[in-house]
């Protein structure tokens, strides 16, 4: 029975991943597809550039709330009497937060409502960490605001954000003594499938073709 809890909770994250809010608001409140501009990219940034801040922000908001509610809905599900009686059953309300998040990423990066053809996971990744793992994802969210304000790069910042993500993690394992495999996997997994997911920003970045913030083509 938990295991399939814990595929119905990855199925609720990806569902709730697919729903692409870059594709919902530039289709809605501008007849386009998003995904058709810019960077071809169904995420904040590409909508920063291509309609301005309001549109950026809200879909910022849409993907940070869907990480968001999709961990609330898998703490709800692992705390009800449905998983009453399991054994070990802090180890698989660690390893169902994780699934969720996994799902809702996945979900994000390929959306089934949409093609397939989503965002590259910062904004629901920090929602999702956000409801899970609160000081050490504002912690990744300050190395976020560094270098972005250094060098006004939104890639290298998602990418360097969960990078440290990952390291902060083991040092919150270190400084507390304690270690949870789930989030230790999770730490090194999660960030993986995000840098990944900017392979191209990577490349672009290594040549000098990125584009900053508020830099014109």
């Amino acid at each position: 029975m938990i295991y399939l809890t814990l595929a119905i909770i990855f199925l609720i994250g990806y569902l709730l991943g697919s729903i692409s809010f870059a594709v919902v608001i530039s289709k809605t409140f501008y007849k386009q597809d998003i995904r058709n501009f810019g960077s071809g990219n169904a995420g904040m940034t590409n909508i920063l550039r291509t309609y301005g801040i309001k549109a950026a922000a809200a879909t910022f908001a849409g993907d940070f709330l869907k990480g968001t509610f999709s961990v609330l809905i898998a703490k709800a599900i692992m705390n009800s009497s449905f998983v009453a009686g399991v054994e070990n059953i802090e180890f698989f309300k660690d390893l169902a937060l994780y699934i969720v998040v996994a799902g809702a990423l996945i979900g994000h990066l390929k959306p089934v409502f949409f093609g397939f053809k989503g965002g590259k996971g910062i904004s629901v990744a920090f929602g999702s960490m956000m409801a899970g793992t609160p000081p050490i994802t504002l912690a990744a969210f300050g190395v976020w605001l560094v270098v972005v304000a250094l060098t006004k790069y939104v890639s290298l910042a998602s990418i360097l954000a969960v990078a440290g993500y990952g390291l902060f993690t083991f040092v919150s394992f270190y400084i507390t003594g304690t270690f949870s495999v789930p989030h230790g996997v999770a730490a090194v997994v999660l960030p993986a499938i995000i840098i990944y997911a900017h392979r191209s920003n990577i490349k672009r970045l290594l040549n000098g073709t990125e584009r900053k913030i508020g830099e014109k083509k």
